[in-house]
């Protein structure tokens, strides 16, 4: 990684470090231990343009905040029989391929 892209992951880092305790919660629970990497991905799809990518991450992560994506699997399902019987008949898993940029 060039020193450009690490300049720009530090100006992003320095960027969330100043958001709201909500905010910042949600982005614990994306990047799950994994910051460096969840803040290239942001500048990759802004073309490194650090503004962008920071209103395009905080935007990502209001939506988790109100839609409650972080607490989804804190609740239970019910009927607890009608998951069980969905869940059953559903294929698990991902396969595929990914471009490496």
């Amino acid at each position: 990684m060039g020193a450009a892209a690490e300049d720009a992951v530090q100006q992003l880092g320095l960027l969330m470090d100043q958001v709201e305790a909500p905010l910042m919660r949600s982005f614990q629970n994306v990047h799950q231990g994994h910051p460096r990497e969840t803040m290239l991905r942001f500048l990759k799809a802004r073309e490194w343009n650090v503004s962008k990518a920071h209103k395009m991450l905080v935007e990502s992560l209001n939506w988790r905040i109100q839609n409650e994506i972080d607490s989804v699997l804190e609740r239970p399902i019910l009927p607890v029989d009608l998951y069980r019987s969905i869940r059953g008949s559903q294929l698990v898993g991902l396969s595929g391929y990914t471009k490496e940029v």
